[in-house]
């Protein structure tokens, strides 16, 4: 009997003696959520995700648990997005024109040329414009926005020789997703746009069925693009738009405070992201450059951004988003 109740009074003071954060991490999580994207645990988007859910996990004292899936494992970007709008995921970083065929509006940032250089665009997707473009999202998708990645510029890769204007376009054969935005804008500045899946587009190089293509960095290095394609011009017609999507429906059955929780740490899962992004990109062309001779040449934007304007028109009107282009334009 003295030994039992030594026992329970050792129990009882080591109770006592752990803090209670630590008895709530000890416990098992009140909601496991789950996030997805299509890259390597190297890039930008895993470590930020995995900063998300560390510091979620922390700031809910263990009530709320995030599992990250990699490389794609759960599908492609269009698959996760569909998954991710009827619940059944509860993050996605994604690329949003790849739920396009659920809602036309997430095409709105395929749209190029839309911002002037990098602080434009932080300044444009953290002011009115990316929170009146959030709320569009979310009444129309069930998705909400809880943070806008990316900003990774987007430029011109060629196979044959450097594109040093907008003249040695024409006739280009250019490789793009099969996307009607982006042919029409291509074409509008002499290319022949050629849709191709992203996986080919090296040995659709190499063999010459297309003269190059379109992307940013970091992905250029990675998928070793630059092998076939060693030419490189600044076009800068896209600074990425990789928004952070949550299901409302999870969203809306966590407790508010949870829900607070969730939202602070996105905020700074974002400013996380962004650092992280823009220092691989540099990296990643510093590299390019000086241990695979890499061309990388600046070009004449104005040309470019002239005769793709009726097509950006055109879109933004179709889609019923005039105003929120013009919103974005007119940030300083």
């Amino acid at each position: 009997m003295r030994r039992t109740g030594l026992l329970a009074l050792g129990a009882a003071a080591l109770l006592f003696a752990t803090p209670p954060a630590a008895l709530a991490q000890a416990k098992a999580p009140q909601f496991t959520l789950r996030t997805a994207h299509y890259f390597k645990e190297d890039h930008p988007w895993h470590k930020a995700l995995a900063f998300f859910a560390k510091k979620v996990g922390d700031d809910s004292g263990g009530r709320i648990q995030i599992d990250i899936f990699s490389g794609g494992i759960l599908g492609s970007e269009a698959q996760t997005m569909q998954l991710v709008k009827d619940g059944s995921l509860d993050f996605v970083v994604s690329d949003p024109s790849a739920g396009a065929p659920f809602a036309k509006e997430l095409d709105f940032f395929a749209l190029p040329f839309m911002f002037h250089d990098y602080a434009h665009w932080q300044k444009s997707l953290d002011g009115a414009p990316g929170k009146r473009y959030a709320a569009l999202v979310e009444e129309k998708t069930g998705m909400k926005i809880i943070g806008y990645w990316g900003g990774s510029s987007r430029n011109v890769l060629s196979t044959k020789k450097p594109i040093l204007s907008m003249a040695d376009m024409k006739g280009m054969r250019l490789r793009l997703i099969s996307s009607p935005l982006k042919v029409n804008v291509w074409k509008a500045v002499g290319a022949v746009p050629t849709p191709i899946a992203f996986m080919e587009t090296y040995l659709a190089m190499k063999s010459g069925v297309v003269d190059g293509m379109e992307n940013e960095s970091v992905a250029v290095r990675d998928m070793k693009f630059y092998e076939p394609a060693p030419f490189i011009a600044r076009t800068e017609h896209e600074f990425t738009v990789r928004p952070m999507f949550m299901s409302k429906k999870t969203f809306d059955k966590l407790p508010p405070d949870l829900q607070q929780i969730v939202l602070k740490d996105a905020r700074e899962a974002t400013v996380f992201e962004r650092k992280t992004e823009a220092e691989a990109g540099v990296a990643a062309e510093a590299e390019m450059q000086t241990k695979f001779n890499v061309k990388f040449n600046s070009i004449d934007k104005e040309p470019f951004k002239a005769a793709t304007k009726p097509v950006i028109a055109d879109f933004a009107k179709s889609m019923g988003l005039t105003e929120l282009l013009a919103s974005i334009d007119e940030v300083k």
